[in-house]
This record gives C-alpha cells, structure tokens and sequence, in this order.
C-alpha cells in the first residue's frame, strides 16, 4: 500500500499472474488456429491448389492406356557398347576417361561384345563393376 497517496496498488505477482494467463490464452488460441488450418490443408488440400487440374491422382485412378504410354515413354534408352564413343561411355556410372578407352580399344581389337557380362574381360571391370553398369547398357 503507498501511504503517500492513500491508493491501493496491486502487489507485482498479481500484475505478472494477470499477464501469464492472457499469454497462455493466447498461446492456446494460436495453437488450436494453427491445428484447424493444419487439418484442412492436410485433408482437404484442393483448397489450396488453385486449380483443380494440378491435384495428383494415384496409378490406380487413372485410366489403364494413360498408364501404359506413361512408362513406355519414362523408359530410358539403354547404351549400347558396340557402337558408343568413349565420350558416350564416360557418362556411365564408374566409367572415368581411362576406362571408357579400354573398353573402345578392347572393342577394336576383339571385335563386338557378344553380350553385356563380355564387358568382364576389359581390364579394370569386375562383377561389381559390372552390376553397376547392367542396368544402363546393351550389347545389341
């Protein structure tokens, strides 16, 4: 209590208790907001996207011949290793600028590779190697 003035004043707990609660009411308040826009972008995300045609649809949706164009199109073309440059052979996984030579010059000196596991008899490429290369090469 102030004497000077004859006036009240509330203890200091009492104004930080006051202040403590609208924080954490307002904390609350922010947190169930952010869990309602959270729900209904999670669950209802077309809300969001603008346009109706840029919405995923999974595999199973979509009609059978959109599927099928889609894969044969998406399929990379495979390296085939009796015709490619060394340049070609060089954007092979573990195919640096020495190996891809060999591999010409083995292909000059032999003949074509019969088949994609003939790239063993190269020096410098061994079963691992060889795996690595299979899915990114064809000896047609």
């Amino acid at each position: 209590m102030n004497k000077d003035s004859g006036l009240e004043t509330p203890p200091i707990s009492d104004a930080v208790e006051r202040h403590y609660w609208k924080a954490v009411t307002f904390l609350v308040v922010l947190i169930l907001v952010g869990s309602g826009f959270w729900g209904v972008r999670r669950f209802a995300p077309a809300l969001f996207l603008g346009k109706p045609d840029l919405i995923a649809v999974p595999d199973e949706e979509r009609p059978q011949s959109q599927t099928t164009e889609t894969l044969t199109l998406s399929k990379p073309e495979l390296l085939n290793i009796n015709v490619a440059s060394a340049e070609e052979l060089q954007t092979l996984p573990n195919i640096g600028v020495q190996m891809a030579q060999r591999i010409v010059d083995y292909r000059t000196q032999h003949g074509k590779f019969a088949s994609v596991d003939a790239l063993q008899n190269v020096k410098g490429i061994g079963a691992k190697t060889l795996e690595k290369l299979r899915p990114f090469v064809d000896a047609k």
